[in-house]
């Protein structure tokens, strides 16, 4: 059975009204008002000196009452003409200055009606069709000067339209970008996500096959620690925002299976407050440092060395670190892409409030510290 459509009453009217008035705003009564307003002044002038300033007053107001109908109406007949006739061009012109000359002579003719109180200056004659078509002929001169006045405010108008266009196509453009931006990153992302997964549990899962041949005990414990770094790295798999928690955990998993393999050479802490667990981190950014730190700063040296991750807040920004004892700057070769992505990444979620800074560690190693405006997730979650 088909379904019947509803159409609440009103509202055809009004999604016809937006379609023909589109664009017609505050910008083009302030026109009408200001044209009006200078036509009225320029038709009252000479009254200022041979009448008394209350008598203009009121001359110089109606003067400017009938302007400001005759200019609404134009308006709305450009304004009309415009979205009905799209396109660009003289054809576009002409159409408009017709429906505008149009909107003139009924404005005109709608004014002397009710200024004869719908007589049309005919009252106590004998009312012909010819006689009407000469009172009309009469208004020939008010119609050329409100075409006038059409003139100018549908030349405010359209430039006035035409700049706020431009304007918000600029700003629609920037909007666009600036969404583009972020689609990259997160692209660059999952691309990220697709080069270290199966990478590393191809090495993680070859590694647990050699140990389950020489240790076996080891082996399990590494096979644990695999199981519980896909718990927490599956489920966010295809996420874009992640908690601080949630980058922690899954950072340890990690840390858990590098301890397995390099034994006593790696060491780690975190000190991670309770109240930063709900913190928004964008995802990964931690275990790309502290992969870098272990591949480029600990496992060259035959000691290996150590790894604290710290959080802080202050001034309403979060503080990431991740400190390292490796060989440092001096001898350290690679990592480049990694940190770069995290540059990209923060740029195009934060602009200037995210960054990512590498300072040396005393007495030797690197210290990375991400800074970006802290949000809580929770509180995110509570007002959404």
């Amino acid at each position: 059975m088909a379904s019947a459509t509803v159409v609440e009453p009103g509202r055809g009217v009004r999604v016809a009204w937006r379609q023909w008035f589109h664009g017609l705003g505050t910008i083009g009564f302030a026109v009408v008002a200001i044209v009006a307003f200078l036509n009225a002044v320029r038709r009252t002038i000479r009254y200022v000196v041979t009448e008394p300033f209350e008598t203009w007053i009121v001359i110089f107001l109606l003067y400017w009452l009938d302007f400001l109908i005759i200019g609404v109406a134009m308006l709305l007949a450009v304004v009309w003409a415009r979205n009905r006739a799209p396109g660009r061009g003289a054809a576009q012109y002409a159409k408009v200055f017709i429906a505008m000359a149009i909107a003139a002579a009924a404005a005109v003719v709608a004014l002397h009606a009710w200024a004869t109180d719908g007589t049309f200056g005919l009252e106590g004659a004998e009312i012909t069709l010819g006689a009407v078509f000469r009172e009309l002929a009469l208004l020939g001169p008010a119609w050329v000067s409100a075409s006038v006045l059409g003139l100018l405010i549908s030349s405010a108008w359209l430039y006035l339209r035409t700049e706020a266009d431009h304007i918000a196509a600029l700003r629609q453009c920037a909007v666009d970008s600036a969404r583009m931006d972020e689609q990259t990153a997160e692209a660059r992302l999952l691309m990220l996500e697709a080069q270290i997964e199966p990478h590393f549990l191809f090495n993680t899962l070859a590694h647990v096959k050699r140990l389950y041949d020489t240790d076996p005990a080891s082996g399990a414990r590494m096979l644990r620690n695999l199981m519980d770094y896909l718990a927490v790295a599956l489920p966010q798999i295809r996420e874009t925002r992640s908690t601080l928690a949630r980058e922690v955990d899954h950072t340890l998993a990690y840390l858990n299976i590098q301890q397995v393999r390099m034994g006593r050479r790696l060491a780690f802490a975190v000190d991670l407050p309770p109240v930063l667990r709900d913190a928004r981190m964008p995802p990964l950014m931690l275990l790309t440092l502290v992969e870098n730190a272990i591949k480029h700063g600990l496992a060259p040296l035959p000691g290996g060395g150590r790894i604290d991750l710290r959080a802080s807040s202050e001034g309403g920004r979060l503080h990431v670190q991740v400190a390292d004892t490796g060989q440092g700057f001096a001898k350290s070769t690679g990592a480049g892409t990694g940190l770069a992505n995290i540059r990209a990444r923060l740029t195009a979620a934060f602009g200037h409030a995210g960054t990512l800074a590498l300072a040396l560690n005393s007495p030797h190693g690197v210290i990375a510290t991400i800074v970006l405006p802290h949000e809580d997730a929770a509180a995110t979650r509570g007002s959404a």
